[in-house]
């Protein structure tokens, strides 16, 4: 049986989806702090945050799924998540230094576009994450790509703060345009990696059920 950890490609897919999985720092962690401590928001907008993310994710992650079906919808996801983290990083630097209605406007727009990206994130990662592994060893594969989240949620918030943050409304925009990308780079490794496996390019898999987005799983 095959390994993940001598798979360099599959490797390659893992480390590219740890950046792609910011999403989750930013809409948690991102959005707050830079209301609070960068705009003219009331912080009574905040909560509101989680409440769009919940409500969309409701009513949106069928359509998504069902859009994004296959290999190669979950590579089509890929190029309109770069798109979506990008328009939402351009919304939050409209909000910078703006007064209460521009910057809370602004902000909740970011947030729209963010959840859309996760539900873009979400599709597509679970997608190649199963087409990508050889199918005799899918389940040690698959436990391999499970460390993306985890790295995300553990690096993710420092990388925020830290550094696209601490450079202000550019470090906001560099974020974006590497996320745009980082997304076309994961997308051609992706569909190089189906055509070296011999297919599944029409994306039809005996897979598991899609996890449900980590900000959406209730209690």
């Amino acid at each position: 049986m095959p390994s993940p950890w001598r798979d360099r490609g599959y490797l390659r897919f893992v480390l590219l989806d740890i950046p792609l999985n910011l999403d989750d720092s930013i809409l948690n962690v991102g959005l707050p702090l830079w209301l609070v401590h960068h705009t003219g928001a009331p912080h009574a907008v905040v909560p509101v945050f989680l409440v769009l993310n919940t409500v969309l994710v409701v009513l949106l992650q069928l359509r998504v799924s069902a859009w994004a079906e296959g290999a190669l919808g979950a590579a089509a996801a890929l190029r309109w998540y770069g798109v979506t983290v990008l328009g939402g990083c351009l919304l939050i630097v409209l909000a910078t230094g703006a007064g209460p209605v521009v910057a809370s406007v602004a902000l909740l727009g970011a947030a729209v576009l963010i959840t859309l990206a996760e539900l873009l994130r979400s599709v597509s990662s679970w997608e190649l994450a199963v087409v990508l592994a050889p199918p005799g060893a899918r389940a040690s594969y698959l436990g391999v790509a499970g460390m993306s989240q985890s790295v995300q949620k553990s690096v993710g918030p420092l990388l925020l703060t830290g550094v696209v943050m601490a450079a202000g409304p550019l470090g906001w925009l560099g974020l974006g345009a590497a996320t745009v990308g980082l997304g076309a780079l994961q997308r051609r490794a992706g569909l190089r990696r189906l055509a070296t496996l011999g297919g599944a390019a029409d994306g039809t898999v005996a897979e598991p059920a899609r996890p449900a987005p980590a900000s959406a799983t209730v209690g």
